[in-house]
């Protein structure tokens, strides 16, 4: 456990693989709709699942609830600089760390690809819709949208593969079509595809949803 601030959530898990073939490295960002009681161990699986697949892989706790999202931000890029491999650097955020992760790769270069599971790409789309209890409004407590809603900061250099279940019912899947819509518009580099499941099987190591994420680490990774 390395740790980048004296706030407990301030920690990053690196799961270190037996022996590393591939290159660069992995960052695995949690959801939860920026709510403290959602933590990294909701990444543990994955993060142990690419471990085994050979990739070194780290697992971000961020700074989490009303008001954090200067926090968040702020903390992601200092665990981003923890981290020691060179070569490129895929972020694989849920729901809400998909929402993170595209806002660090828009603020970090280092970062090359973006996966995001069921993603949160449109906050103000989602902030209209008042999704889980008006949870965007309780993460902004203010502050201004833009420097905080992924469609806001395209195009980017990273690449963003926006991967969304049809049968979603926590981020409409509403949100990613609008996502690569706009992305398209704005001649972001980016890849959509939509898949069977809802919005939990993106986190499980055994979905055919996670294979897929594994499969969008190749070339870059392997």
């Amino acid at each position: 456990m390395m740790h980048y601030g004296p706030h407990p959530d301030q920690h990053l898990q690196f799961f270190e693989p037996e022996n590393p073939t591939a290159k660069g490295a992995v960052m695995i960002i949690h959801g939860g709709y920026w709510r403290e009681k959602y933590t990294a161990q909701l990444g543990v699986p994955l993060a142990q699942d690419l471990a085994d697949r050979a990739i070194p892989t780290y697992n971000l706790e961020y700074r989490r609830g009303t008001g954090s999202a200067a926090a968040m931000l702020a903390d992601a890029r200092l665990a981003l600089g923890l981290i020691k491999e060179e070569g490129p650097i895929t972020l694989i955020g849920h729901s809400a760390g998909g929402q993170l992760a595209c806002v660090l790769a828009a603020n970090d270069s280092r970062v090359t690809q973006v996966i995001s599971q069921a993603g949160l790409l449109d906050i103000e789309y989602a902030r209209r819709l008042a999704l889980s209890d008006s949870a965007v409004d309780l993460l902004l407590d203010g502050a201004q949208p833009a420097a905080y809603n992924p469609v806001e900061l395209w195009p980017m250099a990273a690449r963003v593969v926006i991967f969304h279940g049809r049968d979603d019912e926590d981020v409409p899947v509403k949100i990613a079509r609008l996502a690569a819509q706009r992305a398209a518009a704005l001649g972001q580099d980016y890849r959509f595809a939509l898949f069977a499941g809802d919005h939990y099987t993106w986190i499980d190591p055994q979905s055919s949803q996670w294979a897929a994420c594994v499969g969008a680490l190749t070339p870059l990774h392997y």
